[in-house]
């Protein structure tokens, strides 16, 4: 059995990559996360469903596979950007003593629940390292079609 997962380990943690890209591309849709230059995520998602699967079933594609991979990494850094820029948009810096109340959803108080602040659609900020999920699967994935064996 040992021998065996060492022979396929690679094609097992692309199959394993493309199914997180699925997943991911599943909940950004189910989010609703398709809007303007949110549309990127579920795009990227898609392509490294279709880079993993590619990579999988067509090795002499290989170097496509890695570049669309490796594409998709570059778009979770993008994310990760611009998660952070509107995670800070709009906030003020907080004052030496002051405190901040956040709740479970990422809204925040800032000076106590009497000015409760949201953004227009009622979210809270964005979760910044969220887009770090398609860098890291793209990373790995490639990664793993590197190291296998044709």
């Amino acid at each position: 059995m040992r021998e065996t997962l060492r022979e396929r380990f690679p094609e097992m943690v692309v199959l394993f990559v493309a199914l997180g890209f699925f997943v991911t591309l599943a909940e950004l849709l189910l989010m609703g996360h398709t809007e303007g230059v949110q549309a990127v995520a579920p795009l990227a998602a898609g392509v490294g469903v279709v880079g993993a699967g590619l990579g999988l079933v067509a090795p002499r594609a290989r170097s496509w596979a890695l570049a669309l991979l490796l594409g998709v990494s570059l778009a979770g850094l993008f994310g990760l950007v611009q998660h952070l820029e509107e995670g800070l948009e709009g906030k003020e810096g907080l004052r030496p003593g002051a405190f901040r109340l956040v709740d479970e959803e990422g809204a925040y108080y800032p000076g106590g629940y009497e000015e409760y602040e949201k953004d227009e659609k009622g979210e809270g900020a964005p979760p910044p390292l969220a887009p770090l999920s398609l860098a890291g699967l793209g990373l790995l994935g490639a990664a793993a079609l590197w190291v296998r064996r044709p």
